[in-house]
This record gives C-alpha cells, sequence and structure tokens, in this order.
C-alpha cells in the first residue's frame, strides 16, 4: 500500500513539476477524521440523534430497573415462594429480560443506521468544503493525512474546520429566521 502512495505522489510531483516548470505546486494535506470530530455539523447530528433517540433510551432503563426490582423482589421472597410461584416468576423474569434486550438491538440498530446516513452527509460536506478550500486558496493537491510524513505548513485542517464552522453559522442564521 505505501508502495503504491509512494509511486502515486511521485508521479503527481512529476506531472505537476513539468507542467509548472515557474512555479512551484502547492499541496495541502488535510486529517478527515478530526474534522467529522470537531465541525460544528458534526456536534449537531450528535445533539439530533440524542434528542431522537432519548425517549427510547429512557424507556429502556426504565424496563431495566423494572427488571431489577423484579429480581431483588423475587431474591428476597424465594424461600417464601411456592414452587409454581418461583417457576412463574422465573419465566416473567426471563421474558422481561429477553424483551428488553430485543428492544436493545432494535434501538441500536436504528440508531446505527441513523448515524451511518449522518455520517454521510457529513462527510460530502467535508469533502465540499476541502473542495471549496482548494479552490479558493488554490490548491494543486489536496492529501488526506495518513502519510508517513508530511510537514505542518501544509496543513489545511483548520482552514477547512473554520469553514465548516462558518457554514454552519450561515445555515443556522438563515433557519432562524
Amino acid at each position: 500500500m505505501r508502495k503504491w502512495l509512494a509511486i502515486l505522489v511521485g508521479s503527481v510531483f512529476v506531472f505537476l513539476s513539468g507542467q509548472t516548470l515557474a512555479q512551484p505546486a502547492k499541496l495541502g494535506v488535510v486529517n478527515v477524521a478530526l474534522l467529522l470530530e470537531k465541525a460544528p455539523q458534526a456536534q449537531a447530528a450528535g445533539q439530533n440523534l440524542e434528542k431522537e433517540f432519548g425517549p427510547q433510551q429512557a424507556e429502556l432503563k426504565k424496563l431495566a430497573k423494572k427488571l431489577e426490582k423484579k429480581q431483588q423482589d423475587y431474591q428476597k421472597n424465594q424461600l417464601v415462594m411456592s414452587d409454581s410461584q418461583k417457576v412463574t416468576t422465573e419465566r416473567e423474569i426471563s421474558m422481561m429480560s429477553r424483551d428488553i434486550q430485543r428492544k436493545r438491538n432494535d434501538i441500536q440498530e436504528l440508531v446505527n443506521i441513523r448515524r451511518n446516513e449522518e455520517l454521510a452527509a457529513l462527510q460530502s460536506l467535508v469533502n465540499q468544503a476541502i473542495k471549496e478550500i482548494g479552490k479558493q486558496q488554490k490548491f494543486d493537491l489536496i492529501l488526506y493525512e495518513g502519510i508517513a510524513y508530511t510537514n505542518n505548513r501544509l496543513d489545511i485542517t483548520q482552514s477547512v474546520l473554520e469553514y465548516l464552522e462558518k457554514e454552519y453559522k450561515k445555515k443556522r442564521s438563515n433557519f432562524n429566521k
């Protein structure tokens, strides 16, 4: 993989140097993982997911507490219970436990689907921002971080993050009007 990356970067340098002998190529590096974490759009998406699935999570917690109370009551009273009461209570506890687990899995699946949708939208925004910064600042090549070494002066992550913040504020101000 690194060999191919080195060949690609080398080819780009040869191509760009042959194309513009008088001026050096302008390169940039961007840390996409940092952008996906720090962008205000990412934080808003996280808050939206919490709002969207908060009630279901609260209901799950309530059911778990109910199950825990039933288990404690069973532990406390099992010595005075008849065999049929024990069997009935154990079945109820088992059914409640399975029901909670099933609901937890369903909610987690829905959360994952929504998170992936939000992530896809955010990745699209980040790529759009990178392209816009590339055009505005006249970059010849912008690489994703993950290369063996890059000089910090090539890092344009902060510029892209500032662009995303500006776009987010613009969108919010238009939304609040």
